[in-house]
């Protein structure tokens, strides 16, 4: 694995410029091999994205499991290839979505982590935009306002230390059904907390930036902004601290946030 060095980090100094080592090949690899991963959608890599028209219709699913990620032509995400540290990206509008194509979580499941590398682009109004959530299940799914992460269908904030909008959100969401336990982590914040309001699992697709069917739209709309890559886990990686600093690692490499300071 290259060695990271961030000079504007060790020295303190901000002015000082970023170096960055942007090779994840070792580190995808390490995340490939992870026993719970369930699910990893890159829309960032050209040799899993099928593109028709400029817009996003397909990612192949980068785990063994095979489930593929996919989107109808007239609602499906924008490609860009700027935005998100000069990574290629999908960009949600407020109209497009993606849907698994088969069942991803199970009723059994006791843990489930969502791990998503995002952008939100405006201030919205419901300020409530979903990245991730089952197709009719709503209460179990990431989101954000304009200035917090939310979980589980506001089990769980995360205040990001004022708006959001514009800046990298790197997130790793963790629960433990049985326990009633979640998790929300990010670069340099955590928030986690227990005896949380109970949530269950359906056996059903997962919606990427798109709300669920039939949820109430004043409280949540479509997501508004940009998507690097989304993975599930069936497991709290709360409890895997080297699990969790190696995916954070990846989306600093991968998408320089360090530059974006």
């Amino acid at each position: 694995m290259g060695q990271i060095v961030r000079l504007n980090t060790v020295f303190g100094n901000k002015n000082l410029p970023v170096i960055i080592d942007r090779d994840i090949s070792a580190i995808e690899a390490e995340i490939r091999a992870l026993p719970g991963l369930r699910a990893f959608w890159d829309m960032s890599d050209s040799s899993v994205r099928t593109v028709s028209n400029g817009k996003i219709t397909k990612i192949l699913d980068k785990s063994k499991t095979g489930n593929h990620l996919i989107a109808e032509a007239a609602t499906a995400p924008v490609l860009d290839n700027s935005i998100l540290g000069g990574a290629s990206s999908a960009y949600f509008d407020g109209s497009a979505g993606m849907v698994s194509e088969g069942n991803l979580a199970e009723r059994a499941w006791d843990k489930l982590t969502f791990v998503i590398f995002a952008m939100k682009s405006e201030v919205t109004t419901p300020i409530n935009t979903v990245l991730i959530v089952g197709k009719t299940n709503a209460t179990v799914s990431v989101y954000s306002n304009n200035n917090n992460i939310g979980i589980n269908s506001a089990n769980l904030f995360l205040t990001t230390g004022g708006g959001l909008i514009g800046k990298p959100l790197s997130i790793i969401a963790s629960t433990l059904f049985s326990e009633k336990r979640s998790a929300i982590r990010m670069e340099e914040r955590h928030v986690s907390s227990a005896n949380l309001a109970p949530r269950t699992l359906k056996a059903e697709p997962i919606y990427v930036g798109k709300w669920s069917d039939g949820a109430d739209p004043n409280n949540a709309i479509n997501w508004k902004g940009y998507i690097g890559h989304v993975m599930v886990f069936e497991d709290f990686l709360e409890e895997n601290q080297y699990a969790s600093d190696l995916l954070l690692e990846y989306s600093r490499r991968k998408y320089n946030t360090p530059a974006w300071e």
